[in-house]
């Protein structure tokens, strides 16, 4: 990863993101809507009282570019994609489907050119990134409050799954979110896939798993990528090499994760798993509570 200064964060806490386009920075257009940067984002509040964007940020910090090739490692954020008919996933760089479904970053882009560390990533729950003032990117009690399932933490009070019933799409016959129940209540799941890097030292690649009728019932989402990470800001471990106890091999977070089955769950079952700092997620902002 990129090397950068490293801070130490509190909750909510950077510097005010500027893409150097000298518009407005953020503030509420509309009773449903943010303006951030020039762009316009869709919001829900929940009855749960959360408040999230209703669409994947699509924010490009200053100095930093996108980029189409995912095994690109110093691009930081990648273009989503698309199934090109034969199963080869392929940048998608057109401004219709950017809107539609933002960026991918990595953790090093989303908290605004910061490395994260085995020192500081359990420190950066809750903090704003590059989320408007106001906003932060989500922890994973946030998306548990929706999903309902997350696999345990790494603090050994959790022996397996945790699971809150009361979440607010949880469905019992799929044991945990259902991607219909989030659309129905005004959330708009977006299915973005992930650049997937399994390690630092991982090739980088978009995930080419989509969904279709061997695996869903959902006909308006066939061919979309079927496997998406949505990002947290909570770590779950570094990981260090078993060979060499004091290389660091790679850092994971919780992130919101989707998983079709014909069999088990044909509307796509949401839950909280993990993954690598170095991969690319999409990333949802959720407005401080009041």
């Amino acid at each position: 990863m990129a090397a950068a200064a490293v801070f130490a964060f509190t909750a909510c806490e950077t510097t005010d993101p500027d893409n150097g386009d000298g518009g407005a920075g953020s503030g509420e257009s509309g009773e449903n809507e943010i303006v951030y940067q020039g762009v316009t984002y869709k919001t829900v509040t929940l009855s749960n009282g959360q408040t999230w964007m209703a669409e994947p940020l699509r924010y490009v910090p200053d100095g930093m570019t996108v980029s189409s090739d995912p095994a690109d490692d110093n691009a930081h954020i990648w273009y989503p994609y698309e199934n090109d008919g034969s199963g080869t996933a392929v940048a998608a760089t057109d401004d219709e489907t950017v809107a539609a479904k933002g960026y991918l970053y990595d953790m090093y882009a989303a908290l605004g050119n910061t490395e994260v560390t085995a020192d500081n990533c359990a420190k950066l729950e809750g903090v704003r990134g590059i989320c408007p003032e106001g906003w932060h990117i989500p922890t994973r009690a946030e998306y548990l409050e929706l999903c309902g399932l997350s696999n345990k933490d790494n603090s050994g009070e959790e022996t397996g799954n945790v699971v809150n019933e009361d979440a607010l799409f949880y469905d019992a016959t799929y044991g945990g979110g259902n991607v219909r129940l989030f659309n129905e209540g005004g959330w708009n799941f977006v299915l973005t896939g992930a650049r997937m890097k399994t390690n630092f030292a991982a090739t980088g690649k978009y995930q080419p798993t989509w969904v279709s009728e061997s695996n869903s019932t959902t006909e308006s989402l066939f061919g979309e990528p079927a496997l998406t990470y949505i990002m947290t800001s909570t770590c779950y471990k570094p990981i260090y090499s078993s060979d060499t106890p004091s290389e660091l091999t790679n850092i994971q977070f919780f992130a919101l994760m989707t998983a079709f089955s014909k069999g088990n769950s044909p509307e796509g079952k949401v839950n909280l798993s993990y993954v690598s700092t170095a991969s690319g997620q999409q990333l949802r902002c959720i407005k401080d509570a009041e």
